[in-house]
């Protein structure tokens, strides 16, 4: 519980000091979470996979030019209020709202490389940074090859030049590891990035 003063002013200009009691401060990202959340309010539906979200266009089409041209283009065409996204998980998608709605995340580690391609997709680039600072935070020798393809996917030289220096640092690990199966297929179907992470090996 915290006090306040409200000020209020009479007709005659005298100035008075309301004694106010509130439970919290206000704090609108809070409060924009809750609409997150609590999907009761909204001006269009998106419908991704089996879930649907009420969601605001002037929210998102603030946050993201991707969906402001989405939008724009359903009220060109007077499509009906329902929008469908497709390769987005559900989960990822409520929590790429939650980043749009109140600069937050919830479970970012668990769900890095998936919302930082939502984030490349819908160009959001700050949440973009958050969760390359997520997986770079996180790497690991057994790992590595996960954000290798990842930045290789979405263009993003600085995940791949971060992890390429992390491989030369720990070439020793490194060299086990390209004995797995797991490297093997790694090594068939991203050629190229094995042989980078090889030629990061020899320089170390």
């Amino acid at each position: 519980m915290f006090d306040y003063c409200l000020l209020l002013i009479d007709p005659h200009k005298h100035v008075f000091c309301a004694h106010q009691e509130s439970s919290r401060p206000g704090n609108i990202a809070d409060d924009f979470g809750a609409l997150v959340d609590g999907q009761r309010f909204g001006d269009v539906t998106v419908k991704v996979g089996d879930k649907r979200f009420r969601v605001y266009k002037g929210i998102l089409a603030s946050r993201s030019p991707v969906f402001a041209a989405m939008f724009e283009h359903t009220m060109k065409e007077k499509i009906k209020s329902v929008v469908t996204i497709v390769d987005v998980e559900p989960d990822v998608f409520h929590e790429l709202l939650r980043y749009i709605y109140t600069d937050k995340v919830q479970n970012l580690t668990a769900l890095a490389y998936q919302l930082f391609a939502a984030a490349d997709k819908y160009d959001i680039g700050t949440l973009k940074t958050l969760c390359r600072m997520s997986i770079l935070a996180n790497i690991s020798t057994e790992n590595a090859t996960d954000a290798l393809k990842c930045a290789d996917l979405h263009l993003d030289s600085e995940m791949k030049q971060h992890t390429l220096k992390f491989l030369r640092k720990n070439s020793g690990s490194l060299l086990a590891m390209t004995e797995t199966a797991g490297w093997k297929a790694f090594e068939l179907t991203f050629p190229h990035l094995a042989i980078e992470v090889l030629k990061a090996i020899v320089k170390s």
